[in-house]
């Protein structure tokens, strides 16, 4: 049981440490669909995490997937391209 413990606490530490070398953030979660003023389209608001901090991302909703995004990808650069 110990042993589980210590295999599992050591593998997030890692993670967490390949996660902050990296350029990439994981999805925390995600808005609810609502309306861009920007567009005046569904759009949705993915909140990420990169290791050090949090940063959010907008992308237009799709519930299809064929414009945009139905939910948020759950990969997304940390920085902008």
């Amino acid at each position: 049981m110990q042993r589980a413990l210590i295999t599992s606490v050591c593998l997030l530490i890692l993670a967490w440490l390949a996660l902050s070398a990296s350029t990439w953030g994981i999805v925390v979660w995600q808005s609810k669909v609502f309306v861009s003023q920007s567009h005046g389209r569904p759009a949705i608001n993915c909140t990420y995490f990169d290791g050090t901090a949090l940063f959010q991302r907008g992308y237009l909703f799709s519930p299809d997937d064929r414009v945009g995004y139905a939910r948020c990808p759950i990969w997304a650069p940390a920085m902008p391209p």
